[in-house]
C-alpha cells in the first residue's frame, strides 16, 4: 500500500496497527471489517468512499470533493477516472472533440429556434 509506504504484510500490520494474523485473516476472507475502515479513515483524514472505491478525492476537506467529483453521476465519475489515465496528447484531442460537439449542439439548437421563428412568419396559406 503506497499511502502507508508498507511493502510487506508485516509493515502494513504495524502501520494499521493490527496483529499480523488479523491482517492475514482479512486477506484470506477478502474482507476488512467496516468499522476498521471507518477508524482508519478518521485516523488518517481520508474519505471513506475513496478507501472503498478508489474514486474521488483521497483526503477529507479536499477542495475537489466539494461539489465536483462526489456530486457527479456514476457514469461521469467513470469518465473522469478514464480521463485521468490518458496521456496529455489524448486529453488535448478529447477536449477538442468535446468543444466541437458542444459547438455543434449549440448550433443545432439555434437552428431549431430559427426554424420555429421562420415557420411562425411564413405560414402556409
Amino acid at each position: 500500500m503506497d499511502f502507508l509506504s508498507a511493502k510487506t504484510d508485516s509493515a502494513l500490520a504495524r502501520a494499521l496497527p493490527v496483529n499480523r494474523q488479523t491482517l492475514a485473516g482479512w486477506r484470506k476472507r477478502d474482507s476488512v471489517p467496516y468499522v476498521e475502515c471507518i477508524k482508519f479513515c478518521e485516523d488518517h483524514g481520508l474519505r471513506l468512499d475513496w478507501l472503498l472505491t478508489g474514486l474521488g478525492p483521497m483526503h477529507r476537506g479536499d477542495p475537489l470533493a466539494e461539489g465536483s467529483i462526489i456530486d457527479t453521476a456514476p457514469d461521469d465519475q467513470i469518465l473522469l477516472e478514464l480521463l485521468r489515465e490518458l496521456d496529455e496528447g489524448d486529453k488535448k484531442e478529447l477536449r477538442l472533440v468535446a468543444r466541437q460537439r458542444k459547438r455543434l449542439s449549440t448550433l443545432e439548437n439555434r437552428l431549431q429556434e430559427l426554424e420555429s421563428v421562420v415557420a411562425g412568419i411564413i405560414k402556409p396559406s
